[in-house]
């Protein structure tokens, strides 16, 4: 498994998926390497979240357990 689905998998309150205008927090892996304008380097995979109005301290223990799982694979 790689660190960026042990990152997805972990994931508790953060939905998979990307936003539509809904509340909801979201979470997607994303691809920058086709894009031509705002193209600046990085290392990596790449997550993309979409904050909602869930919990301040559930989101932060979310993706601290996405983290921690991403470390772990």
């Amino acid at each position: 498994m790689t660190k960026k689905h042990a990152f997805l998998d972990a994931l508790k309150v953060f939905g998979l998926g990307f936003s539509w205008g809904g509340y909801e927090s979201l979470a997607v892996a994303s691809h920058i390497g086709d894009r031509v304008i705002a193209k600046g380097p990085y290392e990596g995979p790449l997550i993309r979240l979409q904050i909602g109005l869930e919990d301040v301290a559930d989101l932060k223990a979310d993706i601290e357990a996405g983290l921690a799982a991403a470390r772990a694979a």
